[in-house]
């Protein structure tokens, strides 16, 4: 190392980064299984955000739950298999419910994990 210089600890931003840190023996005829935790905000509330996301994540099979913050941004957590879950982002960043209007959306604490912990996609309350 250098001297002078600062070694900083690696931050895990994205699927590609996660996955080159996973190890390798994942069995690669199963599909790979994720995680992410997500908050939307903008014009997110009264527009029936949640109702609709409920709905996508149902027809892509994906599984976790929403809820409305007392901000007004709704947050929540996906899991489900990588493709399916990259389209649900994608619906939650540039789509959303009609009449909403996203300004944001972030996206964090992306995983690779072995099994869903849950069974459907939830509105919680």
């Amino acid at each position: 190392m250098i001297t002078g210089m600062h070694q900083y600890s690696t931050i895990k931003t994205s699927y590609d980064d996660v996955r080159k840190s996973y190890v390798s023996d994942v069995n690669p005829y199963r599909p790979m299984i994720v995680q992410v935790d997500f908050e939307v905000g903008g014009e997110v509330s009264g527009v029936y955000f949640s109702k609709y996301a409920k709905n996508i994540a149902e027809t892509l099979d994906v599984k976790g739950w929403i809820r409305v913050n007392s901000r007004g941004s709704v947050y929540g957590q996906i899991q489900g298999e990588k493709d399916k879950v990259d389209e649900m982002v994608i619906w939650l960043t540039t789509q959303g419910s009609p009449f909403s209007k996203i300004r944001c959306c972030m996206m964090k604490n992306w995983k690779i994990i072995d099994n869903c912990d849950f069974r459907n996609f939830t509105i919680r309350y």
